[in-house]
């Protein structure tokens, strides 16, 4: 992938996870969460298998984001999206 290819890949799934976010607010992470996360009860980290399973689907072209540009992106509609 190329160094161009990544903020536009960002920007589509930002925009993919906009309103699902906005309906379902902070549910719509609980599948998303990490072990660590679950053992805690906190509201991240986030695990980048999880969320790589629900894109293989529904935006496939975000995979060929890194683990870490996908979570940022996730955490970033989390912070923008929740009332």
């Amino acid at each position: 992938m190329s160094s161009a290819t990544a903020p536009i890949l960002k920007a589509k799934l930002l925009e993919f996870l906009k309103f699902r976010v906005l309906a379902a607010q902070e549910e719509f992470f609980d599948p998303f969460l990490s072990q660590a996360a679950l053992q805690t009860g906190t509201r991240s980290p986030l695990d980048a298998a999880r969320l790589r399973q629900y894109l293989q689907t529904a935006a496939p072209s975000s995979l060929q984001l890194s683990d870490t540009e996908l979570i940022q992106v996730f955490e970033q509609a989390r912070t923008l999206y929740i009332n």
